[in-house]
């Protein structure tokens, strides 16, 4: 048993009356119980209670507890008989184990505190509550509020002591989340959450006026006193970047060999492209058929109406063909996008909805277009395609079927989930909608091919800004010249790419292992196979890392042939 600095107990010899289960749901339980302590909102996001009103803490102190937390767990973890759990424990173990271990990594070799201005900016906190099922929304609201000036005073000074440890792109997005925050906290009152509880957020206005005045002096102060300073590089380097891929992505693949995947698949999409091109124009010219495809679009006030009628017959689509079993309970809205995220989310997302949602109740994000170049991103065609990939049957489906039963909404899944899986899902399910007959226009090959052309360069370019000293420049470069962005867009997209080293790598990839496995397994039942009982199967572990989610679901075997299939042989 081991002592943490936080004064919890995370032991390898849990009672459990002999149960290696039950021992171990003790040692999860225990864990996530102090863990939450320092990431309060991922635990609203997990639904769980007792976290809403506070803020993520940052002091010396806090850290430390973390990282004596992580250690305790480890050691519990390393004493533990694993091989005595059931197969779906053994998997929650191995994200769990994963997880403390890159975190402490971070925390021990990229002190977040020294180097990402934006990790700071609390209006996140306070968005969740208004989209998340809480306790006490009134007192969780109040106690966040009120902690934003004191919160963001001692932000000043931990940021400040190492301005050359901050990349300037990381302090550019802080800065516009910080300011566009302001606008969404002017805004808060007239939230229908909010005027509802009125009467009972007596002394809101001055809270909310000067939890706007500091996150103002905070952007203020990284504009004025540390944009100038800062010189810090956002590439996480070779053997981080491979130990995410290990840890959290469960790839048994380096660096190089993801990178040959991505060239490879970009080479055969290009080549496709062209192809497509020579037959629906008579030309290879990819640019002027992208040209033409986004010339068809809604006009700006007719942009959520678009979404809102594409999304509701992908869902009939999906729906009358059977091609996978329909929650039984959801909710899909089609909103603007909260305007503090705008600048993360250029065109569309999905923002899932909590295990505790009894609702089930998710939001899809549509970005206002603010120019032409931005509504021509939202043609008629290409709007089908994204209506798939974030709702039906994509993200959407894909979360809400992980919530719905107790094993793929564990903890250690929900707080540990792969892009490989929820990207590749939905990546895979414009194929399927492709090749099922919904995205059914000529120029809609164009599209799938080209987006395909993206998630493969995705994959190249995260290898190379993160490993490869590829700058920036000229990652939008080829991504103006292969993909029709313009430069604002492009960065818009890359910024992100520098904050999530192995997230973009994971559109491709997951596609193509779903698409191993589904071809494996076709091969192997034949006349068995079955369409929707293997997109079933596929949903069935929740968003875990997809190569542990195949072998659990599909066996040792069929993954490896999978992961040759892939990769090649070792």
């Amino acid at each position: 048993m081991v002592m943490t600095h936080s004064g919890e107990r995370v032991s390898s010899n849990a009672p459990g009356n002999g149960d290696p289960n039950r021992a171990f749901d003790e040692i999860v339980e225990t864990y996530y119980k102090a863990w939450f302590r320092y990431h309060p909102e991922a635990a609203v996001e997990a639904g769980v209670m007792g976290y809403a009103g506070l803020l993520t803490p940052y002091g010396d102190d806090d850290i430390g507890a973390l990282l004596s937390l992580h250690q305790a767990l480890l050691g519990s973890i390393d004493e533990f008989n694993v091989n005595g759990l059931d197969a779906d424990r053994r998997m929650d173990c191995r994200l769990l184990y994963g997880a403390a271990v890159l975190e402490m990594e971070e925390l021990l070799n990229a002190d977040w505190r020294k180097r990402d201005p934006s990790r700071f900016v609390p209006v996140n906190a306070i968005y969740q509550l208004t989209v998340r099922p809480v306790e006490n929304f009134t007192a969780s609201l109040r106690s966040r509020l009120q902690a934003i000036p004191e919160y963001l005073r001692g932000a000043r000074q931990l940021i400040s002591e190492c301005p050359e440890n901050i990349p300037g792109l990381w302090l550019e997005a802080a800065v516009e989340e910080a300011r566009s925050g302001v606008e969404y906290l002017r805004g808060l009152p007239d939230h229908p959450k909010v005027t509802r509880l009125a009467k009972r957020l007596s002394g809101m206005e001055g809270m909310l006026n000067d939890a706007i005045e500091s996150l103002i002096a905070y952007a203020d102060m990284l504009e004025q006193d540390l944009a100038a300073k800062c010189s810090g590089t956002f590439a996480c380097g070779r053997q981080r970047f491979d130990h995410l891929l290990h840890h959290r992505h469960a790839l048994d693949v380096d660096a190089n060999q993801l990178y040959s995947f991505g060239r490879a698949l970009f080479e055969q999409t290009e080549r496709g492209l062209k192809d497509v091109c020579l037959e629906l124009a008579g030309n290879e010219d990819i640019a002027a058929m992208t040209d033409r495809i986004q010339s068809d679009h809604p006009a700006p006030q007719n942009l959520l109406a678009s979404y809102r009628q594409q999304m509701q017959a992908a869902r009939d689509f999906v729906t009358q063909n059977n091609l996978v079993t329909m929650p039984k309970l959801e909710h899909l809205d089609v909103v603007e996008t909260p305007v503090f995220l705008r600048h993360q989310i250029p065109f569309a997302a999905y923002m899932e909805p909590s295990p505790n949602d009894a609702g089930q109740q998710g939001y899809y994000y549509v970005t206002p277009a603010n120019n032409d170049d931005d509504l021509r991103e939202h043609n008629y065609a290409g709007l089908m395609h994204t209506c798939v990939h974030e709702a039906w049957p994509g993200h959407h489906l894909q979360f809400v079927t992980a919530n719905s039963n107790r094993v793929s909404s564990s903890l250690p899944r929900l707080l540990n989930p792969s892009a490989t899986l929820y990207e590749g899902w939905a990546l895979y399910s414009e194929q399927l909608m492709q090749e099922q007959g919904f995205l059914d226009r000529p120029e809609q090959r164009f599209i799938l091919l080209k987006d395909r052309l993206w998630r493969s360069m995705r994959v190249m370019i995260d290898v190379e800004i993160q490993t490869r000293d590829v700058s920036l420049d000229d990652a939008a470069g080829r991504m103006v010249k292969w993909l029709g962005f313009t430069r604002s867009q492009a960065m818009a997209d890359l910024t992100w790419y520098s904050q999530s080293p192995t997230v973009p790598m994971g559109y491709a990839t997951g596609w193509a292992l779903i698409n191993a496995s589904r071809d494996r397994l076709r091969a192997e039942e034949q006349d068995r196979f079955h369409l929707k009982g293997f997109h079933d199967r596929m949903l069935s572990a929740g968003s875990m890392a997809l190569p542990l989610a195949i072998e659990r679901i599909f066996g040792h075997d069929h993954w490896q042939c999978v992961r040759d299939m892939v990769f090649g042989r070792e």
